[in-house]
């Protein structure tokens, strides 16, 4: 998820062998891809959400969208996992500069696994386009969206994406079309 997400896709293309089914959730291929909201990205250029239970009450709904921004009471819940394990300055920096560095556009045809690329369609920091891109990128690519979902549409959509995350893994899901 996230960027986490472009991890993965490194993983699955350095490491085939490693790699059975990859799902790839709010994520993008890098530099080459669609940058998100303004808004968005200047929030995403500090860690003090992580610090700051208040400066994360007010720039959740802008920088995650989704059910986050309609129904607040869901970014309580989600608010602990931020707050109690904030990372380093050092840790933080260092994941700006890999993903603003980082690109897998010319070699997603080199991902074998089957893959499953989830995305909401009112995510703030990665646009839809990037999972079009990512799908007609990996070879055998199925694309899910959520709509409404932000960026957190793993936890905030759990009843939706759940099933469809463990049908894709048990290889019990429709194929792409």
């Amino acid at each position: 998820m996230s960027w986490g997400g472009a991890l993965a896709q490194q993983l699955a293309i350095s490491h085939p062998g490693c790699v059975r089914r990859l799902v790839l959730a709010a994520t993008v291929p890098g530099v080459g891809g669609v940058p998100g909201r303004p808004s968005a990205l200047r929030v995403l250029a500090t860690p003090r959400r992580y610090y700051s239970p208040s400066y994360l009450q007010s720039v959740a709904p802008t920088l995650y969208g989704g059910r986050i921004r309609r129904e607040p009471e869901l970014l309580r819940q989600q608010a602990g996992a931020r707050l109690d394990r904030p990372p380093s300055l050092r840790g933080y920096l260092g994941q700006l500069f890999a993903i603003m560095t980082f690109t897998s556009l010319p070699f997603l045809r080199r991902i074998s696994a089957p893959t499953l690329v989830l995305v909401g369609d009112d995510d703030p920091i990665v646009p839809l386009l990037n999972a079009r891109i990512l799908q007609r990128g990996i070879p055998d690519a199925r694309l899910h969206i959520v709509p409404g979902g932000g960026h957190l549409l793993i936890l905030e959509s759990a009843e939706e994406v759940g099933p469809v995350i463990a049908e894709f893994l048990d290889g019990t899901s429709p194929p792409p079309p």
